[in-house]
């Protein structure tokens, strides 16, 4: 309840204290402004970048490429290369032939001459003539086979399948095991477990 004061002419008209009122406001004042000062000092502490340590940032200049060699008896085992994370697809595809011929997968004779990717995610390997008239027995055949496509589309993630070429052209077989002529998906069943 206000108290009033009387005028002169009989009206009534509350009480004017100013100073008291302001007096019991000054508390609130000095909350609120100590409230907006410590949300500040947050916001600047937590999203401002000055004044802390940077944080250190390893960018490797390194990548692992993976390649799949035959294992006896009848598998296939994947083995980690390092090369530059630097290189261009070409230089990658030239990188897992170089691992494939250390393996002993194909011989040294066996030469990829063109390497291309499809717009469907097919990756088209040309090699030169000789893979289309290796001389392998069946179980040679199918790993080397798988050996190539496998190795191939680990280290191609966008790529779906491969089709292989010799001399530019399909072919349906190195030695009459395996059917060629049409690209190949990976094969996860030849793989060691």
């Amino acid at each position: 309840m206000m108290p009033y004061n009387k005028q002169s002419n009989g009206d009534l008209l509350p009480d004017k204290r100013p100073a008291e009122r302001h007096r019991s406001m000054v508390p609130y004042i000095i909350a609120v402004v100590c409230l907006v000062i410590a949300a500040g000092g947050y916001y600047a502490w937590k999203y401002l970048p000055f004044a802390r340590k940077p944080k250190q940032v390893v960018i490797s200049d390194t990548v692992e490429l993976k390649v799949y060699a035959p294992l006896p008896p009848s598998k296939l085992g994947a083995r980690s290369v390092s090369v530059k994370a630097t290189l261009t697809d070409r230089e990658k595809a030239d990188a897992i032939m170089a691992a494939l011929k250390a393996e002993k997968v194909l011989p040294d004779g066996i030469v990829l001459t063109e390497f291309a990717a499809g717009p469907d995610g097919t990756l088209f390997l040309n090699f030169s003539h000789e893979l289309a008239t290796m001389k392998l027995d069946p179980l040679a055949e199918v790993q080397t086979v798988y050996s190539i496509i496998n190795s191939f589309l680990a280290n191609f993630t966008r790529a779906k399948s491969v089709q292989l070429l010799a001399g530019g052209q399909a072919f349906f077989t190195i030695n009459g095991t395996m059917y060629t002529y049409k690209p190949l998906e990976f094969n996860s069943q030849i793989l060691e477990d």
